[in-house]
This record gives C-alpha cells, structure tokens and sequence, in this order.
C-alpha cells in the first residue's frame, strides 16, 4: 500500500494525468509562483518543474485536490475518512536502518549551503525565498517523545533559517526544556504519507512517524542524522540538520500564507543548519501558499474532517466538510441525523472540543438531506433553518490560529491567537412541523433518470 519515497507519488501521478512536467527555464523568484497561482485556480495538476534556474528540480503542489490526496493514502475520496479512522486506530512504528538514500550526499560546516536549491520566493511581498513544504522533526528533552510538524521556514542566508510556530505548538514546548539549542531536523521530499501525518489532528504526545506508518500500511524507516541526536527518513529527498537557538531571533516575514494574506513581521527563533545530506539528483519538494484554492485547504482540513468523525462519540453524525473556502481551516460544517431539539449544538460543541478543530470558528449542522460539501444547499439550509436569535451562539476566548488575519495585532503577535467562536444550528426546528421540501414525485424522477438518454440532454 506504502509509496516508497516522493519519486514513487510522482510517477503514480504522472500515470493518473495529475502532473505536468514543464521543461522550459522558469524563474524561482515570483514566476514560479505565479505560474502555480494560475494553475491553482484553474483546479489543474501538479507540477514538476525540470528546469527552475537549478539543476535540482521543483515539484509543487503534489496534494491540492482531494483527488490526489486520496491517491497518496492509495484509497478514494469516497472512503478516505473511512479508511484514516481505520488506519490510525493503531500506530505502527519506525524502525531504524543503517544507511539509505538521503545519505547519499553530505555536506557540513562551509560547505552547508541552503542557495544550492531552487527554494522560491512565492508572492510579492515574501520576504525571502521560503521552504513551504517540510517535515520538522523533534524529540522532547525530558519525555523523548518524536514530534514531526510542518512549520513555514524563513531562508535567511546560507545556514540559517526561521520558522513560525505559535507558543503551543510542540516545537516550542520541546525547546522550552532545552537546556541549550534545540536539535531539530527539516526532512524535505518524503513519501507524501508522511507530510500528511505530519500535519494530522493527532492526540497530543503522538508519534506523526508512528502515524504516518499506521496511514501507509508499512513503518517508516529512519536513520541517524550526522551532527544531531536525531533520526530522519531514510528516503528523504533532502535533510536540513540544524539547532533551534531562541537566543538568535531575526525578523520572520512578511510571507504570503494559506489564509490569502501576509500576516505580521514578528522576531522569531532561527534554526542555525550545520548539515545537508540529499540523494542523488535529489526533488525539492514545495507548495504555493496563498487564498484558496491551494494544497494547505487539503492538508489542514481532510485530518480534521476525520479526526472529528473518530473522537466525538455522540451518534448521528453523518459527514463532515471542512470547507475550501474557509483556508481549510477556519469553517467547518456537519451533517446530522437530528435526534431531538438540542441535537446539533451538542454535536457542534463536542466537535470543536477537539484537538482537531481547535482552529475552525464558523461550524455549521444542517440535517441528513443537505450534502455539507454542496455549498449551494447548505446556504439554502442557512437561509431557510435558521432563525439567528434562536439558532447562532458565540463561544469567546479559546484558542484559535495565530495566523488568522481577523484577530488582533497583539493576539497574532504574541501567539496567543484566542478567538471566538460561532455555532450555527441550521437543522429544522420543530422538525415534526417544518413545511415539506418541494420537489417531483420520486417515480417520476426515477423514471425520467432511465429514460434520460431519449431527452437528447
């Protein structure tokens, strides 16, 4: 079931139609990202750049359909909820090898060179080239837990690099009990099994590589890195060995994110890079950042989706959509099988009580007959459901995203991000007594569908 590595994906999505090679030279700084905003918005396929002005070539936005996420857990969208909360139900650990491919090449001290890549600068106003796609990696100094997390990475210069993670995020509490620089590795490349488990709604203190085993059907083998006491994926197309310094701030920012905009330039850690090792003729891996639609709406919101579906435990939940629309992050809605007056809100309150949906704040419930990924009926159900005094509540002050553009300066800088939150009940009220949908009679409807061919529609 498991692609062996990043080159195995490619080549799948290549036999599905799902990746253009583009051969012609195109500039990383803004043209790359321009070509992909375009492509984006036009619902067309990955892309693989063979000549970015480097002789390393760029492969971008591997997962920005649900289509081709489904493919990368070799499942359907149909069944990808169904088979994460069937996957998961139990880790399957790493295993360490002796050597692999991400060994191939070595590079330390003056000779670490980040510029060697063809990292882009992807909008505008981007700062800086940024690495928009990696795997990092760290171990708690006290309980030796793992956690891999995608964090966005600010190049600086050669050997240098920042990130921005708010102070609740496990990169942070790990290096809070550092006693000095925190060790952390930066895979980029993987089998995309594991990019996405690096960003799944996980209970804390889970291990994503032990995940991302579970969601591929077969461990992940890791090995030693060179300079850090940290293990990586073998396949890995490129390893960044580095140390997190709190010590060494620099401005992080301005960088064009997943919510459509850029955000704050705030002081930030730096990751100080003492070691490269990449394969031969390594891929570097990146994704455009930017409003939807684009890759991140599927890596935040599909986990979440699936992780709502396999904690709340109250019954009658039907699906769950978190929305392209909403960054795939910020608005959520559930279908239900309505038990009584009530029913949606406590689904609504159960679900946003989960470590999952911490960052949805608009959550939607509409009944069994609305289809959640069908926005034209669940804005019917919001326009005919809901009486607003009766039906929207607003939870205040929880933790939200800190890059959330509607929170305040001082919540976005401080990486407190707290946020209300809205429920919005938009299931039938007095359900014994609400008008009837209007509609044909069903054997009509059925009999028109087997005759449809001689309407010469």
């Amino acid at each position: 079931m498991a692609f062996k590595d990043l080159r195995a994906f490619l080549a799948r999505l290549e036999e599905e139609g799902e990746l253009k090679r583009i051969k012609v030279p195109v500039n990383p700084e803004y043209e790359i990202g321009a070509i992909c905003r375009r492509v984006l918005d036009q619902r067309g396929p990955a892309l693989f750049f063979e000549n970015p002005m480097s002789d390393v070539p760029l492969a971008v936005n591997i997962l920005a359909s649900r289509h081709r996420y489904a493919l990368a857990l070799e499942t359907t969208p149909e069944d990808l909820h169904q088979e994460w909360i069937k996957r998961t139900a139990e880790a399957l650990p790493p295993v360490i090898v002796k050597d692999g491919p991400c060994k191939e090449n070595i590079l330390k001290g003056d000779d670490v060179d980040l510029m060697r890549f063809p990292i882009p600068i992807w909008n505008a106003l981007d700062a800086s080239p940024y690495i928009t796609f990696p795997c990092q990696i760290s171990r708690d100094p006290e309980t030796g837990i793992r956690n891999a997390a995608m964090y966005r990475t600010q190049v600086h210069d050669r050997n240098t690099v920042g990130i921005c993670a708010a102070p609740y995020r496990h990169i942070n509490l790990h290096g809070k009990k550092a006693a000095g620089p925190l060790p952390v590795a930066i895979a980029l490349g993987l089998d995309p099994a594991i990019h996405i488990a690096s960003v799944g709604s996980f209970p804390f203190g889970s291990d994503e590589l032990a995940m991302a085993g579970a969601l591929r059907g077969a461990p992940v083998q890791l090995v030693k890195c060179e300079t850090i006491p940290l293990e990586v994926p073998a396949e890995a197309e490129i390893v960044l060995e580095g140390e997190l310094r709190y010590d060494e701030k620099r401005p992080e920012g301005l960088f064009g994110e997943f919510t459509g905009y850029y955000g704050l330039q705030v002081n930030r850690p730096t990751i100080k890079i003492k070691a490269i090792t990449y394969r031969n003729n390594p891929i570097y891996l990146g994704s455009y950042e930017g409003k939807p639609p684009q890759e991140t709406n599927y890596l935040h919101g599909i986990p979440t989706e699936a992780e709502i579906l396999r904690l709340v435990p109250i019954p009658g939940i039907l699906k769950v959509h978190v929305t392209e629309g909403g960054c795939g992050a910020f608005n959520g809605i559930i279908s239900v099988d309505k038990q009584f007056e009530g029913y949606g809100k406590m689904i609504a309150m159960a679900a946003l009580g989960t470590w999952g949906a911490r960052y949805i704040k608009n959550l939607i419930i509409v009944d069994s007959d609305i289809d959640p990924f069908n926005m034209t009926e669940v804005e019917w159900a919001l326009a005919t459901r809901v009486q607003p005094d009766r039906d929207v509540e607003i939870i205040k002050a929880v933790t939200g995203c800190i890059l959330d553009p509607s929170l305040s300066e001082h919540e976005r800088a401080t990486g407190h991000s707290r946020t209300s939150k809205m429920i919005i009940d938009a299931t039938r009220f007095d359900a014994d007594k609400f008008e009837t949908p209007c509609g044909p009679k069903e054997e009509v409807l059925e009999e028109v569908a087997r005759n449809w061919a001689k309407y010469g529609l």
